[in-house]
Order: structure tokens, then sequence, then C-alpha cells
């Protein structure tokens, strides 16, 4: 292999190679196996405990006051109201629980856009209501640790305490990891106030990462409007990011955003496929990615010690995202062929217990258990939801019949039996022996098989 590659097998885009050693891949690949927040950011946060309380990071009392933070904080989530960060202690509390997954979190979707070639040697990212900048944080990791690329990073945030802590850690961070990344002073500002005209132009990533389901006083057309607003500062071949919690309420508003978004003439480049030619109808379309765990911090593993430790391990990465471009570019641009012998799934209720073929994007991991295995999949037309299942009873290599798949990959299934779940509402499409699997290699539709009708 040659020492260095491009990232994605893909054209590269205005021109520009964006080139990584094997080296760089691999040592981030590393991060992906065993994740954690660096040492430095770590130390970059205690440190900031520190001056913001005059205590030691672990003090008694310290910790105590986050802990009450932190519950404070899930209990008003739950029920659905709003969570402040006016006081240090709310952003403290922010910082402990919630930064260190949000951190690892954007840069498996930072790496994603590198590894499918939406990035470009220098990218101009706007992060949309940054908190205490993870988002920036995560950047300065990933291009610190794979020594290939450099970022201007410009931010938005309208909590005093949460400008606070961006300012003393993200300047930090990227003087810690080199001269990559070049943070601009963060605009204090309201993001529904903002005025277009007075930010950055030629975006190559704006990011609105755990921020639009926090608009709660905004309808999801509302939301839409917003996105689509600041999208006039995007370059052409720039990307939109927006990222939501795994829990149903917040994953289904956000696919709904996202469709209202693609209304306003912005198209949808992952994970939707729209396979059919046709739109879908989002209301009923929970899905997330699930990645392998962090370790937790020393901070969560001080905050554990009083008991109920489990309040206080935030360790699990699922999270609902889609990336959103200008120029028409999609993930996959594969459509059903014309002629094409597979069921939609806006007709399996004239398929119900009997074996069919469909073809169908796999949206999530294992949403079962290891004894009965269950995956949402989706072809774009289902008013209901549609998951693959791996009854308990099979047995065999069709256990396993989706390892090796990704999230969004476009699948043909061959021989599955179609059963209706009275209880969800929903179609099961249950694995058998006999049923077989084949990824779609082609983006273009030309690698598509013709299936055979219901039998």
């Amino acid at each position: 292999m040659s020492e260095r590659h491009r990232v994605a097998e893909q054209e590269p885009l205005a021109g520009d190679d964006y080139l990584i050693s094997d080296a760089g891949r691999e040592r981030q690949l590393a991060f992906f196996r065993n994740p954690e927040v660096p040492d430095y950011i770590q130390r970059l946060v205690e440190g900031y405990i520190e001056r913001k309380t005059t205590k030691a990071w672990d003090d008694p009392v310290v910790l105590d006051r986050m802990r009450n933070a932190i519950l404070v904080q899930k209990s008003r989530y739950w029920k659905g109201q709003q969570v402040s960060y006016r006081k240090a202690y709310q952003v403290l509390g922010y910082l402990a629980y919630h930064a260190p997954v949000y951190l690892v979190q954007f840069e498996h979707i930072l790496w994603q856009i590198i590894d499918q070639g939406l990035a470009k040697p220098h990218m101009r990212i706007l992060d949309v209501g940054t908190g205490p900048g993870v988002v920036p944080l995560a950047v300065i990791d990933l291009l610190g640790r794979i020594g290939g690329g450099s970022a201007e990073v410009y931010a938005i945030e309208r909590s005093e305490e949460h400008f606070e802590a961006y300012n003393a850690l993200v300047p930090a961070a990227a003087a810690a990891q080199g001269d990559a990344v070049r943070v601009e002073k963060p605009i204090r500002e309201d993001i529904r106030a903002l005025v277009v005209e007075d930010l950055p132009d030629r975006i190559d990533l704006m990011v609105f990462s755990n921020v639009l389901n926090e608009l709660r006083d905004m309808e999801i057309e509302e939301r839409a409007d917003l996105v689509a607003r600041l999208a006039d500062r995007l370059a052409p071949d720039g990307t939109i990011v927006v990222v939501e919690p795994a829990d149903l309420e917040n994953a289904t508003a956000m696919r709904q955003t996202v469709r209202a978004i693609m209304d306003r003439g912005l198209t949808i480049y992952s994970p939707c496929s729209f396979i059919w030619g046709t739109v879908c109808n989002p209301k009923r379309c929970w899905t997330f990615e699930q990645k392998s765990n962090i370790r937790p911090t020393r901070l969560m593993e001080r905050l554990a010690e009083g008991g109920d430790a489990y309040r206080f391990i935030n360790v699990d990465i699922k999270y609902s995202s889609a990336l959103l471009r200008k120029d028409g570019k999609t993930q996959h641009a594969y459509r059903v062929p014309s002629g094409a012998k597979f069921a939609r799934f806006s007709h399996l209720h004239r398929h119900r217990d009997r074996t069919i073929n469909v073809v169908a994007a796999l949206m999530s991991g294992n949403l079962g258990d290891d004894r009965t295995k269950v995956y949402k999949v989706c072809d774009g037309t289902a008013a209901n939801p549609v998951y693959a299942v791996i009854p308990a009873t099979l047995r065999g290599p069709n256990r396993d019949i989706f390892e090796g798949l990704a999230y969004g990959d476009i699948v043909e299934f061959s021989r599955v039996l179609v059963k209706f779940n009275r209880d969800h509402n929903a179609y099961n499409l249950v694995i058998l022996p006999r049923t077989r699997i084949e990824p779609i290699r082609g983006s273009e539709g030309q690698d598509a098989g013709t299936g055979a009708r219901s039998t």
C-alpha cells in the first residue's frame, strides 16, 4: 500500500485531493475501537472546573453539586422541558455527563464525512449552538490524530456560561494539538435571531449538534426554515450535519425536520436513499446509529463513587443524524430498476404470511437482543415501520446475515416472510433458513437483480 492515499474512492471535490497517511487512518480507527476522551481534553475540563469553583475538580462539594445539576438536567429532559445552562454548575454537569459522549459521537460523524469524500483539505466549519465547544473539540482532536487536513472553526452560542467554557477549552485544545485548526472568536447570539449576512460565507461544514431539539418553542416547519435560511451561507459543495439524541421523540422529530428541510431545496445525502424515487413519511421513522461505548472519564468515575453510579456514567454512543447538501449529491444513487420484481413496503399488506423479495436500506443496528435480533429497514415507501427479524428459533449461518453491513447500506432480500405485528402496527420481515441477502454494490442501479414475484 502506498504511503499516502485518498480517503475515499470518489472524485475529489473542487479539484482537491484530501490525503491522509495510512498511519493517520489507523490511529483514528484504533481510537474508535477503544474510544475515550483524550487525556489533554480531560485535563482541560478538570482545570476549568478548578478555576470556576476555586476548589479541586474532585472536591466532594464540587462533585455533589455537579451530581445535583446532572440529575436536574436529566429529569427536565425526560419530562420534555427546556434544559437551562445559565448557571455554572449546569455547564459543569454538561461537561461531566454529556460532553464526553457527544465528542466521540461527532468524531464518528466527521470521519464519515472524510471517509466518503465530502471533506476538503481545508474546511471552514460553523457550529450552530456550540455549547461549551464539543464539536470544535472533536474537530481539533480528530485532525490532530490523523495528522492531515486543517480547518477554521466558527461557532454560535447564546449562553454566557457556555460561552465562557468555550473560550477556556477550545483555543487551549487547538494550541495543544498544533496549528491545524484556527479557532475564530465565537458569536454570542440566539440562533433564532441570527442575521444571516453577519455569518461567515462559503461554509464547508455547518453543524447542528443536539441543538434543534432544544428549540421547543418552534414547530418542525419553523426549525426547517431556520436551517434552510442559514444554508444560504453554505458553500456550493458544502455539507450540513443534523444530529440529535436517539430516543424516540427526538429521533423522529429530527427525521421530520430533515424531511421538511428537503422540501426547501436541499438534498438528503444520507442516510435516506429514496430507492423507489418517492418521498417518505417520517412520522414513525425511529432510526439511529450505535457505536462502541466510550471509556468513562476520570470525572465520571469520581461522580459515580457517590452511589447510584448508573445515574452518572454515560458511555453509550447512540445518535440519529443526517447529512444534507445543496448540490444534489447523495451517498447512494441507486434506484430500483423498472420492471424489477421487488415488493414495495407500501404494498406489504398484500403479502401477509407470504415469502417475497424486497430491496431496502439497513437503518439500524440490532434493536433486539442476542436471541431475537431486530433491524429497522426502509425503502422510502412505507407508512408503517418495517423490521427485519432474526427469530430466536433460527439456527445456522443466517443468524449472522447482517454482519458486515453498515448503516444505510442497500440490500436485496430474497425469500423473507411477511408478518404483521398488530401490537405495534408494524411489519416484520422474518429471516428464514433459505433467506438470502445481497448488498447493492453499484450506485446507479445497474447491479440490481430482477428478484421474483411473491410465492
